[in-house]
């Protein structure tokens, strides 16, 4: 009965311990169908990260990292628009939100899937929320057309809960091109616990 009582009380614990870290930091994966790039005449193209401050400045983290690139890989170095964004897309790419507009990109070579985490604090920030925005870019450098808000492919919205994830595909030549969310990886670990918990209570 004691050891019902002790399995119980560390599987509340568990989980509360693991929703109070993701009320501090959210993780989306996000999936790219990047197969219509292949041998694109519009190529060579670079994946587009954005991050726009709302208000205050410095409240707000984002870094992007665990890059998959489905039989394609990243070619280069990456351009960013200050000194705040830090990384590449062999490693990490981070955004200290310490100027009112961010951007990084860098070149890739497309393969199946273009694959990322996410990782965000997500403080409330004034009136207007801060805002992170993924796109892919041509050869000039311009936006492939999609369906989302400035031809992104998914953007993150922060409301001060968790950030609201919008995913958009591609339009025209690019119609093929999409984007997806996948379970982050809180949800993951919490199921894991709760699995392990209920394993041992049974016996």
């Amino acid at each position: 009965m004691k050891t019902t009582h002790v399995y119980t009380h560390a599987l509340i614990l568990a989980i509360g311990l693991l929703l109070t870290a993701a009320t501090q930091a959210a993780v989306t994966h996000i999936t790219i169908n990047t197969a219509p790039l292949i041998s694109n005449a519009a190529g060579p193209f670079s994946l587009d990260l954005q991050f726009n401050d709302g208000g205050v400045l410095n409240n707000n983290t984002v870094t992007v990292g665990n890059f998959t690139f489905g039989g394609g890989a990243a070619v280069g170095s990456g351009n960013a628009s200050d000194g705040g964004v830090t990384g590449d897309l062999g490693s990490i790419v981070a955004f200290n939100n310490g100027a009112a507009f961010q951007e990084f990109f860098q070149q890739f070579t497309p393969g199946s899937v273009l694959g990322f985490d996410v990782t965000t604090t997500n403080l409330v920030d004034g009136f207007t929320p801060d805002a992170f925005s993924v796109a892919i870019l041509d050869s000039s450098l311009a936006n492939i057309p999609t369906n989302g808000v400035g031809n992104s492919l998914a953007s993150l919205t922060f409301d001060g809960t968790a950030p609201t994830p919008s995913f958009s595909s591609g339009t025209g030549a690019f119609s093929g091109l999409s984007a997806a969310p996948e379970p982050s990886r809180s949800v993951l670990l919490i199921a894991g616990f709760a699995t392990m918990f209920l394993r041992r209570r049974r016996k």
